[in-house]
Formats: C-alpha cells, sequence, structure tokens
C-alpha cells in the first residue's frame, strides 16, 4: 500500500520545474502543510508523475519538510485512509533526512530534534508499524550522528517489546550492512563501538527472556552479535571475549529456544564462527549449539525443503573458514567429526544424481571443502611469513608492535602441528572416497545434459583440490596413502588380462575413467615445489603402465573417455616433473589419437585436452644437449614426424576447420617446437620443404576469397593463421635466437607476408583474424628472437598508423613489455624501441575520436600504458619495464601523458565498462611517484591533471554501479591514497573543487573530503576503504533515493 515507485535524479530534475519546488526555494511550512495531503492521496491514485515529483523535490527541502512533517505526525495515530498515507510518508521523509542528521541541524538545535524524533515515536508506538518503525530508524540515525546511542535507553523504556527490539537491531544495520551511515567522526565511530560492548548483558537478557518469538530473538541477537564483532577495529584495546561470556550466561536458554528455530539458531552460530577473536571462548557456547543443529539430522529430507539447503550450506561454509579447520588441528574444542559428517551428507545429496542435481548446490558444497584446506594453507603461509618477518631486523620493515598487530588478525599453524593432525589426513581420505563415488560419469555418457553438470562440477573440485595439495607437508605419509586407488585401478586392469574376457564392462569403465581422472585433477593442482608428490605421481603412473593397454578393450564411447583422461593425468604429471625427467607416456599416447576412438561425438571433448597433453609431455623432453641427449637424437625426430602427422596429416585447405581442430592444431606445432629443440636445422628444413609451400598457397588462395563470410563455427583464415603457427613453431625454446639460429632467414623470407596481413588484408570483424595471429606470432618473435624486434615494433607501428584501432597491437606490446628478456637483451635499446610503439599506440586512440566509445580498445591501450609506467615496488629497483628504463622514456613525454590524462578526465565519469575504468585509474596511479630523474617537472605534470581527474573520479563514483564493488573501488581508493602521499597539498582542493560539481546534497559530499583526510587515522587499509565502499553507497543511495 505504501510502496512509491523508484525515481532516478535525473527524472526528478527534469519535473521540478513543473513542481515550483527546487532544494533552494524557500516555502512557508504552511503552504507544503496544505498541500502535502492532496500530494500524497493523488499519488496514490495514479498521478506518479507528478506528485511523485513534487513529493521527492519537497523531501529535498531539508528543514522545511522537516517541520511540515513533525508537525503531521504531532497529532497521533490517523484512522482514515488518507491519514494513514499521509503519517507514513511523513515518517519515512524523517527517517531520509536523519541519515543526514547532523547536517541538518546546528550544534544548539540537534538535541532538541532528537527529543522530537523520540516523542513522536512514543506518540506512534501503538499506531501504523511502518510509521513506528521510520521513526524508529530516524531517532536511531539521529543518536549515531550525535555518539548519545546507547542501548540502556532501548531496554529501560515503556515502549512495547516489538518497538524496543527494532530500536536494538537498528543500530546494527545501520553501522556495518548495506544501508550502513557513513559515519566519518571517530569519536562518533568509538563511542558507538564502546556502547555496543557495554550493553551486551543487557541486550542479551531482554532479547533471550522471551521464548515465544524465539526466531524474533535470534535474528536480532545474530545482527547484535555481527555489530560487536565488526566494533572492534574502532576499539583495538578492548577485550573481544567479553561479550562471549555474556552470551555464556545464557547458554541454556539459548540451546531451549534453538530446538524450535534451528534455521534462526543457525544465523547465530555463524556469527559466532566469524569471532575469530576468542575461538576458545567462541567454543564454549557453539560446540552444544552445533552439536544440537546438526545431531542426528535427516539432511537427504531437509535438502528438498526450501530453507533448510541454504542455512546448512552457510553454516558450513562460515565453519569450514575458520574454526572447523582450528577443530581439526586441535586447537578448538569443536566436534570436528560432527561437522565433517555434515558436509559429507551434504556433499553426497547434492550432487546424485546429476539429471536432478542443482548446479549451485553442487558447488557450493564442494567450496565448503575448498575453504576447509585453503584455510589450513593460509594458516601455514602466515606462520611461514611470520618466521622470516622475525628473522629480519633491516629498518625498512615495519615496526615490531605493526608486525605484533598483523600476526593476531592471523591464525599461525606450523607444518609441525599440520603433521601430528592426523584428523586432516583422514578427512582428505574419506574426501578422495567421496568425490570418487559422486563424480563417475553418467551411464550413458552420450547424455549433454548430464555430462554438462558433471563437467562444471569436476571443474569445482579441481579448484578445491589446489590447497589440499599444498598441504603435502608430509609427503611420506600422505603420499603412500593417497593412491591406494589408483593401485586398485592396476589390480582391476591386471585381472582382466587374466581373465581375457575380450571387452571392459561399462561399471568398470566408469570407475577406473573418475579414479584416473581425480589423480589427474590432483597432480595438476600440485605446487611447483612438490617434487616428492610429482615424482610419487610419476611412479605410480609408471606402474600403471604394463597394465594401461587394457584400456584399449573399452567400448566406444568409453573408450574415447578412458584413454582422454589418461591424457589429461599424464600431462599433469608432465608438467610438474622437476627438469630433465624423461616425460611419461608419450609414446602411448602418440599412438592413440582421438579420432581412432572410434567415438566422433566424443571428439568435441577429448581432442583439445588430448594435444594439451601432447604439449605438456613434449616441453619435458630435453631442451639442450648434453651427452644423454645429443643434438639430433633419433628419439625426437620420430616423436616429430608423427607430431607433424598429427597437425598436417589429414589436413585439407579445402574443408573448413572449427576453432577447437584450430587450436588443438597449434598445441601439436607448439608440441613440435619442443620435441625438436634440439634439432632446428633438422626442423627448419622438413617445415620449409614440405609445409611452407603448402600453407603459403592455401593462404594466398584464402586473400582472393577474403570478401566471403566463413561459415557458421568454422576458423577464419585457416591457413594464413596455421602458417602464422608453423613459423612462431621454428623459434627456439630456452635462450633468445640471434642471426646464426636457422629460424631468422625463415621469417625474413615471411616478412612480406606479415606486412601484407597487418597492412593490406581483410580483416574479419568478429574474430580480428588474421591480423591477431600475425600479431601473436610478431609477440613471439620479438621475445625469443629479440634481433626481429626492432622491425616488429616497427610494423605494428604502421600498422597502428594505416588501420583503424583495435585492442590486438596494444595487448601484443604490453606482452612484450612484460615478457622481454633482459639480459640479455639491452634494457636501454629495448626501452627506447618500446617507448616509440607505445607512442604511436597512444597517439592514435588520442587522435581516432571513435576509439573513446569502443571499450575493448580503450581497456587494451591503458593495460599497455598502466604497466609502460609502472615502477618499482617502493624500497627497490630494476623491478619496473625494461629495469626502470621504459617508464622515464614516456614520462619525459610530458604532453603525451597529458593527453591520456585528460581522456581519463573525459572518459572516465560516463565509462560503463569495469575493466576500462580499473585500467585508467591504474595507469594514474601508477603516475603517482615523485621518485622521478625529474621530480619537479614531474610533480607539476600531476599538479596540472590532478583538479581534473579528481572531479572525473568523484563522477564516476556517484553514477557507475561497478564502484559500489570492492575491485573498482579499490582502485579508486589505492589513486586517493598515491595522490595524497604525492600531492598532499594540493589534493585536498583538487577533490573539493570535484565534489562541487556532483548533483548531491553537501553532507553527503563533505563524507569523502573528511574521509580523506582521517586517512591516517585507520590502522588498516582494507578498513579504511571499506568506510570509502558505505560512502560511495551513500552516494549511489541518494542518487536513486525513492518516494516511499
Amino acid at each position: 500500500l505504501y510502496a512509491l515507485p523508484r525515481f532516478c535524479s535525473a527524472e526528478l530534475s527534469a519535473t521540478s520545474a513543473m513542481t515550483g519546488i527546487t532544494a533552494s526555494t524557500f516555502v512557508q511550512p504552511a503552504d507544503f502543510a496544505k498541500e502535502l495531503q492532496q500530494r500524497v492521496t493523488m499519488f496514490h491514485a495514479g498521478d506518479e508523475l507528478y506528485s511523485g515529483a513534487w513529493l521527492s523535490d519537497f523531501q529535498k527541502t531539508g528543514l522545511t519538510a522537516w517541520h511540515v512533517c513533525t508537525e503531521k505526525l504531532r497529532v497521533g495515530p490517523l484512522t482514515s485512509c488518507d491519514g494513514e498515507l499521509l503519517q507514513a510518508f511523513c515518517a519515512q521523509t524523517l527517517a531520509r533526512l536523519a541519515r543526514a542528521f547532523a547536517s541538518h541541524f546546528d550544534v544548539n538545535s540537534q538535541r532538541s530534534a532528537r527529543d522530537t524524533l523520540e516523542a513522536l515515536l512514543a506518540v506512534h508506538a501503538y499506531g501504523q508499524t511502518l510509521v513506528w518503525k521510520q521513526l524508529a530508524l530516524a531517532l536511531a540515525c539521529a543518536e549515531l550522528w550525535l555518539g548519545t546511542w546507547a542501548a540502556a535507553a532501548s531496554l529501560n523504556t515503556s515502549l512495547p517489546a516489538t518497538v524496543r527490539r527494532e530500536l536494538l537491531v537498528l543500530p546494527a544495520e545501520l553501522l556495518f550492512d548495506s544501508k550502513a551511515l557513513p559515519l566519518t567522526d571517530k569519536a562518533a565511530r568509538q563511542q558507538v563501538a564502546a556502547s555496543l560492548f557495554s550493553s551486551c548483558d543487557g541486550v542479551f537478557a531482554f532479547l533471550l527472556e522471551a521464548q515465544s518469538d524465539a526466531e524474533q530473538s535470534f535474528r536480532i541477537l545474530s545482527a547484535w552479535l555481527r555489530a560487536v564483532r565488526k566494533a572492534q577495529i574502532w576499539l583495538p584495546t578492548c577485550d573481544a571475549a567479553q561479550p562471549l561470556r555474556h552470551l555464556a550466561g545464557h547458554l541454556c536458554t539459548i540451546l531451549a529456544a534453538a530446538e524450535s528455530a534451528p534455521a534462526q539458531a543457525s544465523e547465530l552460530a555463524q556469527q559466532l564462527a566469524k569471532w575469530n577473536s576468542a575461538p576458545q571462548e567462541v567454543a564454549t557456547i557453539l560446540k552444544p549449539l552445533l552439536q544440537l543443529i546438526m545431531k542426528d539430522s535427516d539432511l537427504s529430507m531437509e535438502i528438498v525443503s526450501e530453507d533448510s539447503p541454504a542455512w546448512m550450506l552457510s553454516l558450513l561454509q562460515v565453519l569450514a573458514e575458520d574454526l572447523w579447520p582450528r577443530a581439526a588441528v586441535r586447537e578448538v574444542d569443536l566436534d570436528s567429526e560432527l561437522i565433517a559428517k555434515q558436509a559429507f551428507k551434504l556433499l553426497d545429496t547434492s550432487s546424485v544424481p546429476w539429471l536432478n542435481a542443482d548446479e549451485v548446490e553442487v558447488e557450493a558444497s564442494i567450496q565448503v571443502w575448498h575453504s576447509f584446506a585453503e584455510t589450513l594453507h593460509a594458516a601455514l603461509r602466515a606462520s611461514d611469513e611470520s618466521a622470516f618477518e622475525s628473522s629480519r631486523r633491516s629498518p625498512m620493515f615495519a615496526h615490531p608492535e605493526k608486525r605484533s598487530r598483523r600476526s593476531q588478525d592471523r591464525w599461525h599453524l606450523t607444518g609441525e602441528r599440520l603433521r601430528e593432525a592426523t584428523m586432516v589426513n583422514l578427512l582428505f581420505q574419506l574426501l578422495v572416497q567421496k568425490l570418487l563415488d559422486c563424480m563417475r560419469l553418467p551411464e550413458i555418457p552420450e547424455d549433454e545434459e548430464a555430462l554438462e553438470l558433471l563437467q562444471h562440477a569436476r571443474q569445482s573440485v579441481e579448484a578445491a583440490l589446489r590447497p589440499w595439495a599444498a598441504l603435502l607437508t608430509n609427503a611420506d605419509t600422505w603420499i603412500a596413502e593417497l593412491w591406494n586407488p589408483l593401485q586398485e585401478v592396476q589390480n582391476t586392469l591386471a585381472a582382466m588380462g587374466e581373465n581375457d574376457e575380450g571387452f571392459m564392462s561399462v561399471e568398470v569403465s566408469r570407475d577406473v575413467e573418475t579414479v584416473i581422472w581425480f589423480f589427474g585433477a590432483f597432480c595438476s593442482c600440485l605446487p611447483k615445489d612438490q617434487v616428492a608428490a610429482a615424482e610419487a605421481a610419476s611412479h605410480a603412473v609408471s606402474a600403471l603402465i604394463p597394465q594401461i593397454h587394457q584400456l584399449d578393450a573399452a567400448l566406444p564411447p568409453w573408450k574415447a573417455l578412458l584413454w582422454s583422461s589418461v591424457c589429461r593425468f599424464s600431462s599433469a604429471v608432465n608438467s610438474k616433473l622437476p627438469a630433465g625427467s624423461e616425460p611419461i607416456l608419450l609414446d602411448w599416447m602418440l599412438c592413440r589419437p582421438p579420432t581412432d576412438a572410434e567415438a566422433p561425438t566424443m571428439l568435441e571433448i577429448t581432442e583439445l585436452p588430448y594435444a594439451k597433453a601432447i604439449e605438456a609431455a613434449c616441453q619435458r623432453l630435453p631442451h639442450v644437449a648434453t651427452a644423454s641427449a645429443p643434438v639430433g637424437t633419433a628419439t625426437n625426430t620420430n616423436i616429430g614426424e608423427k607430431l607433424l602427422l598429427l597437425a598436417f596429416g589429414t589436413w585439407d585447405p579445402s574443408v573448413k576447420l572449427e576453432e577447437r581442430q584450430m587450436e588443438a592444431k597449434t598445441h601439436y606445432l607448439s608440441a613440435l617446437r619442443s620435441a625438436m629443440a634440439l634439432s632446428p636445422e633438422l626442423l627448419c628444413q622438413s617445415l620449409v620443404s614440405n609445409v611452407l609451400p603448402k600453407l603459403s598457397m592455401a593462404s594466398s588462395m584464402e586473400v582472393k576469397a577474403a570478401g566471403s563470410t566463413w561459415k557458421e563455427k568454422s576458423a577464419p583464415w585457416p591457413a594464413t593463421r596455421l602458417l602464422f603457427e608453423t613459423l612462431t613453431a621454428l623459434l627456439p625454446v630456452n635462450r633468445p635466437a640471434d642471426e646464426s639460429h636457422p629460424s631468422i632467414a625463415v621469417w625474413r623470407q615471411a616478412w612480406p607476408v606479415f606486412e601484407d596481413v597487418l597492412l593490406r588484408h581483410h580483416v574479419d570483424a568478429a574474430s580480428d583474424q588474421p591480423l591477431k595471429a600475425a600479431v601473436e606470432a610478431l609477440q613471439r618473435a620479438g621475445i625469443h628472437a629479440p634481433v626481429l624486434l626492432a622491425e616488429a615494433l616497427q610494423l605494428f607501428s604502421k600498422c597502428l598508423q594505416e588501420r583503424d584501432v583495435s585492442e590486438v597491437l596494444p595487448l601484443a606490446i604490453r606482452e612484450i613489455v612484460v615478457a622481454i628478456p633482459c639480459p640479455p637483451v639491452d634494457p636501454g635499446k629495448a626501452a627506447e624501441l618500446l617507448a616509440a610503439a607505445i607512442t604511436i599506440a597512444a597517439e592514435q586512440v588520442l587522435k581516432q575520436s571513435q576509439a573513446i566509445e569502443i571499450p575493448e580498445v580503450l581497456a587494451a591501450q591503458f593495460e599497455l600504458l598502466a604497466e609502460a609506467v609502472r615502477p618499482s615496488s617502493p624500497g627497490t629497483a630494476g623491478q619496473g619495464p625494461c629495469e626502470d628504463r621504459l617508464r622515464p622514456l614516456l614520462l619525459s613525454q610530458r604532453v603525451l601523458i597529458s593527453r591520456c590524462l585528460s581522456l581519463v578526465s573525459l572518459a572516465l565519469p560516463d565509462c560503463p565498462s569495469e575493466r576500462v575504468s580499473i585500467q585508467m585509474l591504474r595507469f594514474t596511479k601508477h603516475l603517482m611517484s615523485d621518485e622521478e630523474a625529474e621530480p619537479d617537472a614531474h610533480r607539476a605534470l600531476l599538479q596540472t591533471s590532478l583538479p581534473t581527474v579528481c572531479a572525473a573520479l568523484c563522477r564516476a563514483l556517484a553514477t557507475q554501479d561497478f564502484f559500489t564493488e570492492s575491485e573498482a573501488l579499490a582502485e579508486a581508493g589505492e589513486l586517493f591514497l598515491s595522490a595524497a602521499t604525492v600531492l598532499p597539498e594540493q589534493l585536498s582542493p583538487a577533490l573539493s573543487a570535484g565534489l562541487s560539481q556532483l548533483d548531491l546534497p553537501d553532507h553527503s559530499k563533505v563524507l569523502l573530503e573528511q574521509h580523506v583526510q582521517a586517512r591516517g587515522e585507520w590502522s588498516k587499509k582494507s578498513h579504511w576503504l571499506e568506510q570509502l565502499q558505505q560512502i560511495v553507497v551513500e552516494w549511489h543511495s541518494e542518487r536513486r533515493l525513492t518516494v516511499q
């Protein structure tokens, strides 16, 4: 009944001329009072445009609206329909104005205004729910701004219990929820935090005394605990366990209430589980609460209901992020087995059968185990980092008290303590068995829906295995037990050979495929330093090799799926083996391409993994001549011949290729490059004689047919792209090529093809081919054959000047900036070449006005600029591009940098792309440094641009929704902090000038100024950024504010 439609600021400003009301218009309250009732009634009768705009503009009159609304509410609850609508609107108006209470009232009148709200609440406490809730909200806002809020005032009044409960929950929401007040006054924040802490005992007793409303009590109690926990950042010296000790005194009451409201009790359990500053006190309450919530619950029955999965999943996820791992290593007294049992049940019921499974539930149940392992791994890293910091005594590092404070914020777990925790080992073994049961392929693998769902679930499992793999600190015990399922597969295959059945059953195929897939996924997650685990995997595979031919007896399509799983397994193991190790299963894989598996329908999911596995195996082949691997070995030559057959054996230029097939051929050619690394002359001779002429001819035919469109799913320009990939295969693997390398002559001979593609050929608009393939090949040549770098960058520059701008070239130049090997490449020379190309790229974007309207182009250009001007980290040198030689060359072009900053100021405010905005901010932030060769000139450039940059950033913060999210907001906050460091005196006036251009209330704009000025009051950058996020959210609320 009371909901009013939303009006954005643009709509309201467009109609304000019709209403005759603006924020600066002075109208007598009596004049408003006469018309207000009529406008509210007309609005609800359907006059949303004019009356809605009038009501919104009325709210913007500030004190005038305040006085009119308080008078309308003083008379007490009205009983007529029109009267109820009027008072509901007036209460909502007071709540809106109270969000900026300190800005509307001076110091002398603030107390009186607060008392007025309290009196109105008392008058309406038994009236409309909407009215008293809005008045309670207004009163809570006023007291928080004044710094006078206290829970005792809510506990000791004669107001109804429901109103008192609302008064208690509102501060918790107004401090830390999405509608939080942006309190910028440090004293006010600390007063509220202290009041929250001191009121806990009385609040807990009040909330838990009424057993008839357990659900509401748990909701408010959970919100209160959340607020008290988060308020600790404002009271760094407080006793974090004190509220928990008060709550423990009511444990019997909590458990009794949880019997009737387990879902709401789980919310309380979640808030307790997040209280990591006092884990032992938390466990005193949480252990019996969890035992009551989780005991003997038939989770499979609860899963089919509407609300149970959400609260159980949420509770397990929160527990996995801190207390459950601590309990598993016996640092906290919780029932780890009980929690694990629920997590296993949830995984069981959410994933089988696949056709009835919910993808979100499956991934969420796997995420619980991911978080459990990640928490343990993070604690290990924290312990290692703390030990490292303790060993450093250099004055450039943080002060001891700061190190101590950081150390207390993170849980530390030593490797020795983890090795002693048998529960962690047991949980992982049980998890492996559960995953092997849940992640089996469907009985009919051609079922696309079930297969796709399973693939998504397996991807979640692979992500979850990464932290588990990193926990292999005790290789002897873990690895010995880990490979048991693989040993069972070996026994199964051996038994097949003895029985001579001639084929493999579907059930056996499903079991074997799942085991091989799992260990392939696990090995792909092993850290690079886990040599023992990688070698154990290699031994396990080697033990399987004598029986692996039994997989050939599987029926289609299982043979294709089994071969594919083995390929993934070998790829994972090969990628983790130390340098010099022999690749495993390479010969076996080369003899079993997916096309020989008699399952053409499975090629879409098997062909690309096979090609990647071949590439990974060939990358383990020796790339440097040794006594055991001399130049031009027959083995490598044989491998190279097979790879050439895979890439070109059945290739027909007249047959269209799909993108998947093109990508597979790219991997085959990459494998060929690795396999023949010891025989570059032989490789060049073979490709020049047998492959390149055919590719050149087919490419010429494509040029003639360039005007035609490519078939759906077919890859555009396949022959031309294969030509460039083949040339890339000639480049050396380890050391950069000089003029003596045989590939250089071939590249120079093919140079006219590159010139034609970059300067003249038609480009497919959807894929940017063949331009993209040519540019990527030149990019690799610039990195692996630096003798071609100058020519490649010159060709890039010509292309930039003669073609319309695209994202392809800036991204390629950026890759060269990141990967160019300095040394052996001379950093000064490389910096000069790159600076010239980057300058041309930037000038072309600045020159072509349409480039600003293409987000991909703008993002690529600013990614390039941001990387090119990236300075070394403070206190270090030589970490920037080209050993810090590129940045000064670009910054010396002050006109260009100034124009780029002007483009930021022009494009940022209305930029709808988060990626573009982040890159523009990152570029600007990287400029904020006074450690330059000419600091005065650089400072002058920044000082000149700062006002327009601040204005653009402020407008973007106020208008672009993605700045309410953490990633983009963090970049904006980092820019403010960098500017405050480099230009502390200039930032404040520049920020004020930028804020003055915003169509926001003055009190909202002042919040940002105060927050930037008070940056030194915050002990953590993350907390400062959180408060900045609240301010930006408040801006967006003001911009979109609706009449309700």
